[in-house]
Order: C-alpha cells, then structure tokens, then sequence
C-alpha cells in the first residue's frame, strides 16, 4: 500500500507487462484512480500525479472530493450482537466506542 495526502493505494505487479500497477481505493466520486510504472521511484511519482489531478478534476467539476479517512465509521450489529458487544465492553471496563477499537486495531495488527 502506498500513501499521499491521505489517499490510499493498493499496488500489483503485472508479470506479463512488467509493470507496476496502483490503484487509489479512497478517491469517492471518482472510483476509478489508476496509475503504473515499470519501477517503485515512477510509481510513487505517478501516484502523486494521480492523487493532485483527481483533486483537481473534482475542483474543475465543482465536486467534493472524498476526505481521506475521518475517522468515523458507522456499524449496523443488529440487536443480538449489539448486546453481546455491550456486555464484552462493560466487563472490559470500556465504552462500546474503545472496545470496538481495541479488538480492531488487535486484528488489524495481527493480519
């Protein structure tokens, strides 16, 4: 994964090409944000290159562009899960917010 300005890319290597190729995964309105290079120095460039025109396109057309990430995320548990999630944060002392982070950022670290 690559990062610029809060955007996020995801990368492959194209074997039969030999090129590297890179996709932004957060860029909102305009899903598709792709770039390629035949080494790491020009991927990132173009990446850059590619982050600054969707910014740019999305200025040009009057659109918002998607913010990298805020930070919120919404869940929808159902009631079932959402009891159990409640009951886990209560006995591990925390709120329902630190406890849904706390076994994120564990399973994130563990992936």
């Amino acid at each position: 994964m690559m990062e610029y300005k809060g955007y996020i890319a995801t990368v492959e290597y194209d074997d039969s090409v030999g090129l590297l190729h890179g996709q932004v995964v957060n860029a909102g309105p305009y899903p598709i944000v792709m770039f390629e290079a035949a080494d790491v120095e020009g991927l990132e460039r173009e990446f850059r290159i590619s982050v600054e025109e969707y910014l740019t396109s999305c200025e040009e057309d009057g659109v918002e562009p998607r913010k990298p990430f805020s930070g919120k995320l919404t869940l929808r548990l159902g009631p079932a899960l959402h009891q159990r999630v409640a009951v886990s944060a209560i006995q591990s002392g925390m709120s329902i917010n630190e406890w849904i982070k706390h076994v994120l950022e564990d399973r994130v670290q563990s992936a």
